[in-house]
């Protein structure tokens, strides 16, 4: 076997490995955590749970949404919501209880779950909450078309849009 040959299957494996290990929760650095670059819109020291969702092949919403522990709400709008922009917001505190047992519950942020086959142009969903008083976020990307993961995006999605009462936003 050649060494292109041989250079050319590590590099196959490498992506292999990668994309594998991409549903896999991590713990990302602050300034690495926002889920679409630049400033957090969290501040070191706070204590949230968030979701963001992307895109997908039609018109998904874009959008990021954070409930912290003191019932703030903050809300960004990208592109196909109802409203754009930074919008904010205060609910009650046991909001963030309530999503933050949903996240414990689900597992999400703390086991690899297992997902079979997936579909194409489906939205993705990031789980994020906080990790530590330096800024650091634990995030899983959730893709909603994959078997496995579709009614832990829908259950998830819905919990944060109730208890969080953005449904107008979105």
């Amino acid at each position: 076997m050649s060494i292109k040959t041989r250079l050319a299957i590590a590099a196959l494996a490498a992506l292999f490995v990668t994309n594998v290990y991409a549903d896999k929760p991590v713990e990302k650095p602050y300034a690495a955590a926002a889920p679409f670059g630049g400033i957090p819109l969290w501040e070191p020291g706070d204590k949230f749970v968030g979701i963001s969702g992307g895109s997908c092949g039609g018109s998904c919403p874009v959008y990021e949404l954070y409930v912290f522990e003191d019932g703030r709400v903050v809300f960004s709008g990208r592109k196909d919501t109802a409203k754009t922009g930074l919008w904010n917001k205060k609910v009650a505190p046991e909001a963030y209880a309530e999503l933050l047992a949903t996240l414990v519950r689900t597992k999400v942020l703390d086991e690899d779950i297992k997902r079979k086959t997936c579909l194409k142009g489906r939205q993705v969903l990031t789980v994020m909450r906080s990790a530590n008083d330096s800024g650091n976020a634990r995030t899983v990307l959730l893709n909603s078309g994959c078997e496995g993961y579709a009614d832990l995006v829908k259950e998830i999605e819905s919990a944060f849009i109730q208890w969080a009462d953005v449904a107008q936003w979105l």
